[in-house]
């Protein structure tokens, strides 16, 4: 028996089939037509859910009926199959865009406070740095690793004021850097990971802590980013596979981080 790649199933349930639909849809285009007999042979799954799998199919247009008797389908080109199914996310997304900043808007009879800041995880944290930097207008202030420079390199196109501080490791990335820095609306300082360290070592409190701080941090997952002076994104240097961010539009925070961004630009290079 052919096994379906389980690299293909999660794919189509990110997608949004339940993983019945996944692997019924899976079957047909392999089978390129089947009955429901065909379908109980191939698949590790019970009768109910090879048929609701059939109906959910069939009705969101992914595979279609060619005979009723004896029920035998056949499944949608799949480039067809994931256009219909992209559309259909693309429309629920305006739709749910418009229904939720309509019900945001409602009048509600106890104001809750404004909380200080928003927590993102995981995946959500590229997509909310990308929606930052999209809809930047007038500037950014930014201190990152080398592990976040594609973001800016694409935002520099913009043509909008980008001040960087770029934490490296070596000199893998400089080449990059001097290409950014010939645009005349990027500002950067570049800071070495080796003397920041060593600075902070100057520090005899921070010294004596320095040993068990060494297996917390990881200045390659830091990021700290303003933009327009409305909103800041941070991800702590922390050494962690599972990274966190943080959000707020609250000003003094935005004035704090903004600062301690411009303050580097100030310090020498040997620091």
């Amino acid at each position: 028996m052919v096994e379906i790649p389980h690299e293909l199933i999660k794919s189509l349930t990110e997608l949004g089939m339940l993983d019945s639909e996944a692997k019924l849809y899976a079957a047909l285009v392999f089978l390129r037509s089947a009955e429901v007999r065909d379908l109980l042979e191939f698949l590790d799954v019970s009768k109910p859910s090879i048929y609701e799998g059939l109906r959910m199919l069939e009705k969101n247009g992914l595979i279609i009926l060619t005979s009723p008797r004896p029920a035998t389908y056949q499944a949608i080109e799949p480039k067809i199959a994931l256009e219909i199914i992209i559309k259909r996310y693309m429309d629920a997304k305006k739709e749910a865009l418009i229904q939720l900043q309509d019900f945001k808007n409602k009048e509600i009879t106890i104001k809750p406070n404004n909380p200080l800041f928003f927590i993102f995880g995981g995946k959500s944290i590229e997509f909310k740095i990308k929606d930052m930097l999209k809809n930047a207008k007038e500037n950014i202030y930014c201190q990152t690793s080398i592990k976040y420079l594609d973001y800016i390199e694409k935002t520099a196109k913009k043509n909008i004021q980008i001040n960087l501080v770029i934490i490296i490791d070596g000199n893998n990335s400089k080449g990059r850097l001097e290409r950014l820095s010939r645009m005349s609306n990027v500002k950067i300082k570049i800071k070495e990971k080796n003397k920041m360290t060593e600075s902070t070592e100057k520090d005899n409190l921070k010294k004596r802590s320095m040993d068990s701080m060494t297996d917390l941090i990881d200045l390659d997952n830091q990021f700290m980013l303003v933009v327009d002076d409305s909103e800041i994104l941070a991800v702590p240097p922390l050494k962690d596979d599972s990274l966190t961010a943080i959000t707020s539009t609250n000003k003094a925070l935005i004035f704090r981080i903004k600062i301690g961004i411009e303050e580097s630009f100030s310090q020498n290079n040997s620091e």
